[in-house]
């Protein structure tokens, strides 16, 4: 049976082999809270690369280990590569953990050796796939669970699979093809030129193209089966009301239901929307007034207007605008905006924008019904307080705003109003209690988490439970305890949910673009001051407020605000530029820039692609001035590796010049066997003659191998 080998049709065979794996991949950061995605899938690729080259054993483990120490480095390392404190944080990290592993405790795996263990996990599937695809020519089975794979998780969890099913259907068949054809010149030598792989290659992609188009344009019944989630949940006992009452955690992101607060949550860096403007802020989706012991109603009137009225005279304002983007998997019928929407624009000119008056909603819609806007321009105002004017200790508020927005549960424990009072000891105007409190939330007593959070139990007040007992958990147990705490005393307040600014991602004309993900899902609070209207504040510990307060004139704020956003820009700027000066770690998203990934990915693509006349090229270069008899055996020894590296290895039982007649036979050509006469002559017999003939002739050889 004839050997196949690395040919670059095997190896755009292994490439479709290895974006078959990356189905895997892609789902993970959408059912868990898998992190650093480019970093997973370039490690892979070069586990396929160093697979596919042929390298031997200790080569390929040698490669393979410092790859995987180096993705680790990217994700969690701040220090310098292998350095002496990078060997003893991993080290420790390892011992403990591999304990851990031995004594069944896999919960208490650290992130750092679970990511080791999933790249040790896409290692050993490289080895698996090369096998498959190089070795036994066969990717059936692979196929078939990715399909099953895309099927349960798409069914099973918020991953839309429909895309990826059609991704698999055509990566799987036409790997099966191409396979197929393999096997079949393996035992037909015939079969193995060029143009007859390219006519099965083209019937292959016919025929799937056609299956695939017949499957997209006909008539497709209804489900014949109910939806088997509900049934599964219904026999397991697993239900919403279960899960939290198990504190078993859900999945960040922005919801309508806040009737039960409560519970950890998996985080969830899927992309909501991007965001290009010149500053972002805190995105605002609605407030809620009505605290009723476990979460969060809204019973406000409903009343809309073209503009959201969250300013009085008192505040100044800074117009901006901005674009945003919505992800295709996300939809809402109302949009998110920074600070005070003043007026919002789609293509479809005839949408109609109502901003509720107490919840600041803005809902959209298309000819009376409610729209999903999937990409608009914002204007808006953006706040900047005045200190002075929100300390004035005389201030009066609106009758609304006392109806709406100081409402306690009738039996809300006395406890909390004398905590509150506590902290704001001292402090005469309503600006001051209001950072006391805040502060008290950011002081060491309290401690951000997401996953070991409890969930309050029957009759028991939520934010007692966390001010109390816990006094750990996220963003709404500490925007719902400010709030409350702050109603005790008096004074007006409202739950915010949303998102944080986002991620600064790069620049576009000038202006920044934002990427905000279910991960910023967000709530904060808004006090209301009298002349100036509400005003957000940060409580959530380890979160920072990206809001304006200045001390001053209402003619001066601007100019202090202004100036004090310079003297904010410089800092960073000298920040970033002694990070970098000091050697500290760069930004991962600086490291893994993908044209340049991508351009590194078909620089290697074409070195192998076109590595034979590379190969040939630089031995040409290296060899053909040679004249003297151990420049011309270097020669010829160069010209047997490089025969060996084109598939025509001499055999053990043969002699050269039986080899070099095989390699004539090849070649169609007699110069082997005369560079073979003339190389015994010389090696053996010190024979100095006409060295010219011997590397004429051994160009001639070197230049009619094919690859």
């Amino acid at each position: 049976m004839r050997r196949l080998y690395k040919s670059p049709r095997l190896f755009v065979t292994y490439t479709l082999a290895y974006l078959l794996l990356m189905e895997w991949l892609l789902p993970l950061p959408t059912v868990t809270d898998t992190g650093f995605m480019p970093v997973f899938v370039a490690e892979s690729a070069f586990f396929f690369i160093v697979m596919f080259f042929g390298i031997p054993w200790w080569g390929r483990i040698l490669l393979i280990g410092t790859s995987i120490l180096f993705g680790l480095h990217l994700i969690f390392f701040d220090t310098p590569f292998l350095r002496e404190g990078w060997r003893e944080t991993f080290w420790s990290d390892f011992v403990q953990n591999a304990g851990y592993l031995m004594s069944g405790d896999w919960f208490q795996f650290s992130d750092l050796f679970r990511s080791f263990l999933f790249l040790f996990l896409l290692a050993i599937m490289s080895y698996l796939i090369y096998f498959w695809v190089i070795h036994a020519r066969r990717i059936l089975f692979f196929f078939a669970f990715t399909i099953i794979y895309i099927g349960v998780i798409d069914t099973f969890s918020s991953y839309d699979g429909k895309v990826a099913i059609v991704r698999a259907f055509l990566l799987g068949f036409v790997l099966l093809a191409l396979l197929q054809w393999d096997r079949l010149s393996l035992y037909f030598p015939g079969t193995g030129s060029r143009k007859i792989w390219l006519r099965w290659f083209a019937i292959s992609l016919l025929l799937l193209s056609a299956a695939a188009g017949a499957g997209a344009l006909l008539p497709k019944a209804d489900p014949q089966w109910p939806d088997p989630v509900p049934y599964l949940k219904a026999a397991t006992g697993v239900d919403e009301d279960s899960i939290l009452g198990k504190n078993a955690p859900r999945r960040i992101g922005y919801g309508d239901n806040d009737k039960q607060l409560g519970g950890g949550f998996a985080m969830d860096d899927t992309l909501v929307f991007t965001a290009v403007g010149e500053q972002s802020g805190y995105w605002r989706g609605e407030s809620k007034n009505r605290y009723t012991g476990s979460g969060w109603e809204r019973d406000t009137p409903h009343e809309s207007g073209p503009e959201s009225s969250l300013y009085e005279e008192g505040t100044v304002r800074k117009e901006q605008e901005m674009t945003v983007k919505m992800n295709g998997d996300w939809s809402f019928p109302f949009v998110f905006y920074p600070g005070s929407l003043k007026k919002i624009a789609t293509e479809e000119k005839v949408v109609h924008t109502e901003v509720d008056r107490y919840s600041g909603k803005a809902s959209t819609f298309l000819h009376g019904e409610p729209y999903h806007a999937d990409e608009y321009e914002l204007m808006f105002e953006k706040g900047i307080f005045p200190i002075e004017n929100m300390k004035q200790a005389d201030a009066v508020d609106p009758v609304f705003i006392k109806e709406h927005y100081l409402s306690l549960p009738e039996d809300f424990p006395s406890s909390v109003q004398t905590l509150a009072e506590n902290l704001t000891i001292g402090k005469e105007n309503r600006y001051d209690k209001v950072r006391a409190i805040e502060s008290f939330f950011h002081g060491p007593d309290f401690t951000y988490d997401t996953k070991d959070v409890p969930v309050p139990e029957k009759g028991e007040d939520y934010v007692t439970q966390f001010l109390f007992e816990t006094r750990r958990g996220y963003c709404d147990n500490f925007s719902t305890s400010m709030a409350v705490m702050l109603r005790t005393l008096d004074i007006p307040t409202r739950w915010v949910k949303g998102f944080t600014t986002g991620e600064e991602v790069g620049q576009k004309n000038g202006k920044t673009i934002y990427e905000i993900t279910n991960a910023n899902a967000h709530s904060w609070v808004e006090v209301y001051f009298p002349e100036v209207g509400w005003v957000p504040f940060e409580p959530t510990h380890g979160f920072s407020a990206d809001f304006d307060y200045t001390v001053g004139t209402a003619d001066n704020e601007e100019k202090d605000a202004d100036e004090k956003e310079k003297e904010e820009q410089e800092k960073e700027s000298e920040a970033d530029k002694k990070e970098t000066d000091d050697g500290a770690a760069v930004p991962i998203h600086g490291l893994l820039n993908w044209p340049i990934l991508l351009g590194a990915v078909a620089v290697i693509t074409g070195v192998f692609l076109f590595r034979m006349p590379l190969l040939k090229r630089l031995i040409l270069l290296r060899y053909q001035r040679s004249c003297e008899p151990v420049g011309m055996t270097k020669a010829y020894y160069a010209l047997l590796w490089i025969l060996r590296r084109a598939g025509m290895k001499k055999k053990q039982n043969e002699t050269l010049r039986e080899f070099s007649r095989r390699v004539d036979g090849v070649l169609k050509t007699e110069d082997m066997t005369r560079l073979t006469y003339e190389f015994e002559k010389m090696h053996y017999g010190k024979y100095t003659g006409k060295t010219g003939d011997f590397i004429v002739m051994w160009k001639n050889v070197i230049r009619s191998i094919k690859a």
